[in-house]
């Protein structure tokens, strides 16, 4: 009776380990076998490994992947990271180092996200997706700091009162870069690492030694525009633009001294324009931002799956989607140009000199400038730069003052990073004690970087610190992200191309 007990109770525990989907997992040897094949002797984080057999990478341990859903075949082992309590040596070194990133970052109004990968990568020893993600929370926790000290300041030069923040480049631009880095994610899956690593190279080098040269010829005094010609010295020839509106059919206006009216139209202009409350530039911020997080969410990406289930880029509901999100992209540039347009004309009707490092608008550079910053993206998505790394050697090589730079690519950075942050932290890849941890590092450095950056353009009255500090982010991420990449092709199993889907 004794030993028909222990049978019953050992079939009835054996039962109750069967309901339990975990336990029942790991008593499966298939699932061994399955782990043994995939795993190498030497693993990386985030890979599949094997108990006595791979030697997972610092700060991680070979443990089963619990994002495997319920109802699988089978799952695996893979070297997952640690938990931010207790924090080890790794874990200072990381923080140290964000710290100083960011705080450099600041002073050119980017989100330092060249510097930060990396860093979470081979200092940290977090695997792709979450390196991204971390860096996204960084970089989100430095923006809210930038949008709390650019949107309180004005414009450098006085001449005219207005925000230090250009919000027409930024809405502008911001879409054309969105679209772009579009089409880069999607070359980034079809890329081989090492070509990835050519064109970062030849990228980050070249607009890196260009934009350190700006840099220098402005801190010696170099590049000094010579003055813009006056409306009495300029011929009707010089004039694109012919009425207030635009109409190419319209009659040509000669030159003549404004009416007080129009005096009185372009101050109220101006009045508009200088207020640091923007609430349509706020309005159309916010709907971008909308738009880009709710088409990422569906069709899924930076490493997550899409809401809609089962839904993969083989599918045309995929492209659809993909389009669709295009076609908005470009309709929201072209509503945005109309308006930008037909802002700069009345303004030009009325009397308005554009002033140094003014952007001109016309209709040539209305359409020039967004598609530059679609090439923009496309880098930025390809080679995982970040925006602010693209847009704000892009502000100067067009020629802007090095402050309305740096606020600028801060603005954009904002819409960008916070909405990636939100997409990954819904689609569930933010280890969220490491993400707190940094962003709250990102908010103070941020203020730390702009303090001392504030304190050097006071103390040498030199704002050319600024495009400098830029050319430093730039060459320092070629070195790490070439180091990263490098180690990338090095543990590659195929160097060709690769199929998108």
């Amino acid at each position: 009776m004794r030993r028909s007990a222990a049978v019953v109770a050992f079939c009835c525990t054996a039962t109750a380990l069967e309901e339990q989907p975990w336990l029942r997992r790991e008593l499966r040897p298939e699932d061994e076998s399955i782990s043994k094949n995939k795993a190498k002797q030497q693993g990386v984080a985030g890979g599949p490994c094997y108990p006595g057999k791979t030697e997972c990478p610092f700060s991680t341990s070979c443990e089963w992947d619990r994002d495997t859903e319920d109802g699988e075949d089978f799952r695996e082992r893979i070297c997952m990271h640690k938990d931010l309590v207790p924090a080890n040596g790794h874990d200072w070194a990381t923080i140290f180092l964000l710290i100083a990133a960011t705080a450099l970052a600041a002073g050119g109004g980017i989100g330092g996200g060249g510097l930060l990968v990396p860093i979470y990568r081979l200092v940290a020893g977090f695997p792709i997706t979450q390196a991204t993600a971390l860096s996204l929370a960084t970089i989100s926790g430095g923006s809210i700091a930038n949008l709390y000290t650019y949107t309180r300041r004005y414009h450098p030069n006085d001449t005219i009162k207005r925000p230090l923040i250009d919000y027409e480049a930024s809405l502008l631009f911001c879409p054309a870069l969105l679209a772009g880095t579009m089409f880069g994610s999607v070359f980034s899956v079809m890329f081989p690492p090492w070509l990835t690593v050519v064109l970062l190279i030849a990228l980050l080098g070249y607009s890196g030694r260009r934009t350190l040269n700006k840099g220098i010829k402005r801190w010696t005094g170099e590049d000094k525009l010579s003055p813009r010609p006056t409306r009495d010295e300029a011929g009707l020839q010089d004039v694109e633009i012919d009425t207030p509106l635009g109409h190419a059919d319209a009659p040509p206006i000669a030159r003549q001294d404004p009416t007080p009216d129009q005096l009185a139209r372009l101050e109220a202009i101006y009045a508009k324009e200088g207020s640091l409350v923007q609430r349509e530039n706020w309005t159309a911020t916010g709907v971008i931002w909308l738009i880009v997080f709710v088409f990422a969410l569906l069709r899924g990406g930076r490493g997550g799956a899409s809401l809609i289930p089962g839904l993969d880029c083989s599918q045309f509901l995929y492209w659809y989607l993909f389009i669709s999100n295009l076609a908005v992209l470009i309709a929201a540039t072209a509503w945005i140009r109309k308006k930008t347009l037909d802002r700069a004309t009345e303004k030009a009707f009325l009397g308005h000199e554009p002033l140094e490092g003014d952007l001109q608008w016309d209709r040539r550079t209305t359409a020039l400038y967004p598609m530059l910053c679609v090439f923009a993206g496309i880098a930025a998505g390809l080679l995982g730069i970040g925006g602010g790394m693209v847009l704000g050697p892009l502000l100067v090589e067009l020629g802007c003052l090095p402050q309305p730079i740096a606020a600028t690519s801060a603005y954009v950075v904002f819409i960008t990073a916070t909405s990636g942050l939100a997409q990954v932290w819904i689609m569930g890849l933010v280890p969220k004690d490491y993400a707190f941890a940094f962003a709250a590092c990102g908010l103070f450095s941020t203020f730390l970087g702009q303090s001392v950056i504030d304190w050097v353009v006071r103390k040498y009255k030199k704002d050319a610190i600024v495009i400098l500090v830029i050319a430093s982010i730039m060459l320092i991420a070629l070195v790490l992200m070439t180091y990263d990449g490098i180690m990338q092709v090095v543990h590659a199993t195929t160097y060709g191309f690769s199929p998108l889907c």
